[in-house]
């Protein structure tokens, strides 16, 4: 029941930044600053967990209406907005609603700076871990060091994140990966270092899974170090660890005869979208004329299988199949950072689909590991 309230409440600002219209109510008289800080005291101060469902509906109106008026106020609301939110110590639910409007509506550095420190303050009884994790992204990929969001979503004990928007559901290490994913891998790889530290096990266990699949020698040298392997409880865990620390003899066959060249390969993966706009531009071009060639021909379900895992990638690589093996055939030791660079811009937005590129380059990275025999100081043989 928990996550319909907070359904009813936390998604309230996405909504009035898509239904405000000119003319509506909230904009009959100019608001002044004024005006918006006294609303906003009379709006927030309330807490979820002591509202009955009926009082979070009443709620989500008064929400509505308000965001509407800081929209309806352009650069007066946008800069009111800010003072609040820069003035804000407590009320974690409104710093949280305020980020996010203030997101849609300044991507200055300055104003991206105080959504992240204002964001950190989000209280997961309050506030929907989903739209923590979306907003957490986009300043990332926005530049901005997303460093603490990371370590508090680390922190959040069995996360179960619900994605409506793509019917996916998200544990705690798939929930962080996003972030720590998306962070430059040096910076993520000295943050997962130094929670290999942490006073909770649980965080440990999770930072040591995420930092293995960093693959960096930063990576392996702290993980080749660590004494609490053994103590990881996880079955999953621990195994996805070993398999990236002990070396596993690759068998020649599953790459031989590649499809694709090396050049081929590179050039391939430069060209993959990374951006929404990139992929309808990919999807509108490239992947129209893909579709219409494969329905021409006919095909049955099992021959249009069989004909994308041969194709060449135009969306992602994830079940591209020959290109997949083709990948391991012939990237060599000097390619393994560019391939780590192509995962880490895989994580664009928050879907399986994101998901199931960084973990085809994350499966090219490992067979890398193993044919190339990279890092081999650390790794058990």
């Amino acid at each position: 029941m928990r996550r319909v309230l907070l359904a009813a409440v936390s998604s309230v600002t996405c909504v009035s930044l898509l239904t405000a219209r000119p003319g509506g109510p909230s904009q009959d008289k100019p608001r002044t600053c004024a005006d918006l800080r006294a609303t906003k005291s009379k709006v927030y101060g309330f807490h979820l967990a002591q509202m009955a469902e009926a009082e979070i509906a009443a709620k989500g109106k008064e929400l509505d209406e308000f965001w509407k008026s800081v929209q309806a106020a352009g650069p007066l609301g946008a800069s009111c907005l800010k003072e609040m939110l820069a003035a804000e110590k407590t009320d974690h639910s409104f710093q949280f609603d305020a980020g996010e409007v203030l997101y849609q509506l300044d991507r200055s550095p300055e104003a991206l700076s105080l959504i992240r420190d204002s964001i950190t303050q989000a209280d997961f009884q309050e506030t929907d871990p989903a739209n923590y994790l979306s907003l957490s992204l986009a300043l990332a990929l926005a530049g901005v060091d997303i460093q603490p969001l990371a370590a508090k979503l680390l922190r959040y004990p069995n996360a179960a994140i619900h994605i409506s928007e793509h019917s996916l559901d998200l544990d705690a290490d798939t929930s962080a990966l996003f972030l720590y994913g998306a962070m430059p891998t040096a910076q993520a790889s000295k943050a997962l270092v130094s929670e290999l530290q942490a006073p909770e096990p649980f965080v440990r266990a999770a930072a040591a899974h995420l930092l293995a699949e960093q693959m960096t020698e930063e990576a392996f040298a702290a993980l080749s170090q660590w004494s609490g392997l053994g103590k990881i409880e996880e079955d999953y865990r621990r195994n996805d660890i070993q398999a990236i620390l002990k070396y596993q003899p690759p068998n020649a066959a599953d790459f031989a005869n590649p499809k694709f060249t090396r050049e081929q390969v590179l050039k391939t993966i430069a060209r993959l979208p990374h951006t929404q706009k990139e992929f309808d531009d990919a999807m509108s071009t490239r992947g129209a004329a893909f579709d219409k060639q494969m329905r021409e021909k006919k095909l049955s379900q099992a021959q249009l299988s069989q004909a994308v895992a041969e194709s060449e990638p135009i969306y992602g690589i994830a079940g591209h199949s020959a290109f997949l093996s083709s990948a391991v055939a012939t990237l060599q030791s000097e390619d393994f950072e560019w391939v780590r660079e192509a995962r880490r811009k895989s994580l664009f937005n928050v879907s399986d689909e994101s998901l199931d590129e960084y973990l085809a380059f994350t499966q090219i990275m490992i067979w890398m590991l193993n044919r190339l025999d990279l890092y081999k100081e650390y790794r058990a043989h």
